[in-house]
């Protein structure tokens, strides 16, 4: 059951955007394979993150949408409409080397929750290694019509830049927008902050 849930989750968006989707390689399908309807979860492989990822900025990458970025820095925020590449750019920031290296379930630990009322599962990475660069990864999935689709990601990750500590708390809405809020502390300075958001579908969510 936990290989299946996945096997959907990522099908609709494989083959959401394709009317004759094909049927994955047999490797590929292997390294989709995860998740269960219920919190005692067996030991198989990680929820695929990067791979949902790319696929999500391939699609925004190939849409026709508008893409609107909003930055915000000392409380005054700036919007502009960009190109791809500059979307391409910002998105590939929540692919870092942690997730896209084979080595993402040895050096990570994976937890998961189930909330019946709302029915829907957290899947949570933390590093065994407490310097990783990649601290946290939040994978959010909800109910859908017929399996249980992704509604968010989100990262946390941090690196030393001479004498300073950079923080980044990233955010992916699936299908709809992502956050980058930066945090750079300097010893013996005031922590400076900048929030990037890049929105290409602001319509109202649909309510179950």
């Amino acid at each position: 059951m936990k290989h299946l849930i996945a096997l959907s989750l990522l099908a609709n968006v494989f083959f959401g955007a394709c009317t004759n989707p094909k049927q994955p390689p047999p490797s590929q399908s292997d390294s989709l394979a995860h998740a269960d309807s219920a919190a005692g979860i067996s030991k198989n492989s990680f929820f695929p993150v990067a791979e949902f990822l790319e696929a999500e900025i391939l699609r925004t990458d190939s849409s026709l949408l508008a893409l609107k970025k909003r930055t915000t820095r000392n409380g005054h925020t700036d919007s502009a409409f960009i190109s791809i590449p500059e979307f391409n750019t910002l998105a590939i920031q929540f692919v870092p080397r942690e997730l896209a290296d084979s080595s993402f379930e040895k050096n990570y630990t994976e937890t998961a929750f189930q909330d019946k009322t709302t029915r829907s599962i957290t899947f949570t990475y933390a590093p065994v290694d407490a310097s990783a660069g990649l601290q946290r990864v939040d994978v959010l999935t909800v109910a859908g019509q017929k399996a249980q689709q992704v509604k968010s990601i989100y990262l946390e990750k941090t690196r030393n830049a001479g004498d300073s500590v950079i923080l980044q708390k990233l955010y992916w809405k699936a299908q709809k927008s992502f956050t980058i809020a930066t945090v750079i502390h300097v010893k013996g300075k005031p922590a400076g902050e900048e929030q990037v958001q890049v929105v290409w579908d602001d319509s109202p969510e649909e309510q179950d």
